[in-house]
């Protein structure tokens, strides 16, 4: 069972406790980063980062019992371009990269990195990779997305991609004692949208790209080389891709499907393992869906949150990898709010955290005193 407690209160109802003012650092010139925004750290309190017109924001949860957050404080990144993605590595490390106007005055954006080691300190200084392009490419090239960042879990080596309108894909790497290389290319063939990426623990690191005739997956093959793993012949509505890791050296991805605006699974099958192309319901939703694994039952459950037909948050939880069985959306409320990410917190109860509509962040936990997945009311942080 599924269900939120008080669900029918508003994102906005939420947010009257804030003493935030219009205009201010939660304001709705806040923007979620593209990705996975909400992380749980090294001493189990959670993070949530968002986007404004003059740096990042972020949000940091109170210390156990976990019952509130302080900020959002706010990191102003000269020349910043408004957009950021990151990722997690096992150590709670949250690595960031986003977009600064060149400083050679050319208008052209330059991809920086940054690095945040515990919750609640501060972030290392950005450090900048440069325009992306390979030696001798197009010198009037563009990204076809915002860049995105992979972690490998086991050395700590970051890896930056990109999508270029005319080059490929595009990879520049770090290595565990923090040097970088130089951008290399995945794939010749090029792109109009972004990547996601996603490394799982001891394998290679993979991405999705959306090209003309449906999904591409990219897979390492050893040796800094790649090759095109999957051409999936689907249609998909650009900006709602999402991954996760499922099992050993195994991911899935999770779209949006444009006849209905319902969510599907698409896994690479192997022995004992469903794979292909998955229907997940949750039609007439919108943007990506967040996605996390949590131990529910006793059962490793794929908990899954969208932002619904009718406008309110809603999540589905499944055993996972067992998509074939089906799933059930439910009503969280929140009406208005979107972006939803999900994370587990460090009292071991799923979070479920998204922006209101005034951009402000509002949370829901798991109440682990009722039977089934039940959720308590919103909360503005």
């Amino acid at each position: 069972m599924i269900r939120g407690k008080g669900g029918a209160r508003t994102a906005s109802s939420a947010r009257g406790a804030q003493q935030t003012s219009p205009g201010g650092p939660g304001s709705r010139r806040s923007s979620p980063p593209a990705g996975n925004w909400l992380f749980k750290g090294s001493d189990g309190r959670l993070t949530a980062y968002a986007c404004t017109p003059h740096g990042l924001l972020r949000w940091t949860e109170a210390a156990a019992p976990y019952t509130g957050w302080t900020g959002p404080d706010l990191f102003e990144i000269p020349g910043w371009m408004g957009t950021v993605s990151m990722a997690q590595s096992r150590e709670g490390y949250v690595h960031f990269v986003a977009l600064r106007a060149a400083q050679d005055g050319s208008g052209r954006p330059e991809i920086i990195v940054s690095t945040q080691f515990q919750p609640g300190r501060g972030m290392i200084d950005w450090h900048g990779l440069g325009t992306p392009g390979l030696r001798g490419g197009p010198a009037d090239d563009r990204l076809a997305g915002p860049p995105r960042i992979a972690v490998n879990q086991r050395s700590g080596s970051t890896h930056v991609l990109v999508s270029m309108r005319r080059g490929g894909l595009l990879r520049r790497s770090r290595n565990a004692e923090g040097a970088w290389g130089g951008w290399k290319q995945v794939g010749p063939e090029p792109y109009e949208s972004g990547v996601t990426p996603l490394m799982p623990a001891g394998g290679q690191l993979e991405m999705l790209v959306l090209g003309p005739a449906g999904a591409d997956r990219w897979a390492g093959i050893g040796q800094g080389r790649f090759a095109l793993a999957h051409r999936i012949p689907t249609a998909v509505v650009p900006g709602t891709p999402a991954v996760c890791e499922t099992g050993p050296r195994r991911v899935t991805y999770f779209w949006r499907y444009p006849g209905d605006g319902s969510l599907v699974a698409w896994r690479a099958g192997e022995q004992g393992v469903q794979g292909g192309l998955m229907g997940l319901g949750g039609a007439g939703g919108r943007g990506a869906p967040g996605v996390v694994r949590a131990d529910l039952g006793g059962y490793d459950c794929t908990v899954l949150a969208q932002t619904g037909a009718e406008g309110d948050i809603e999540v589905t939880a499944y055993v996972t990898e067992n998509e074939g069985y089906g799933t059930w959306w439910a009503s969280l409320g929140g009406q208005g709010a979107y972006a939803p990410q999900v994370a587990v917190d460090g009292s071991g109860r799923i979070a479920v955290a998204a922006f209101d509509a005034d951009g402000s962040l509002i949370c829901t936990r798991q109440d682990t005193t009722q039977q089934g997945l039940v959720f308590g009311p919103w909360e503005a942080a």
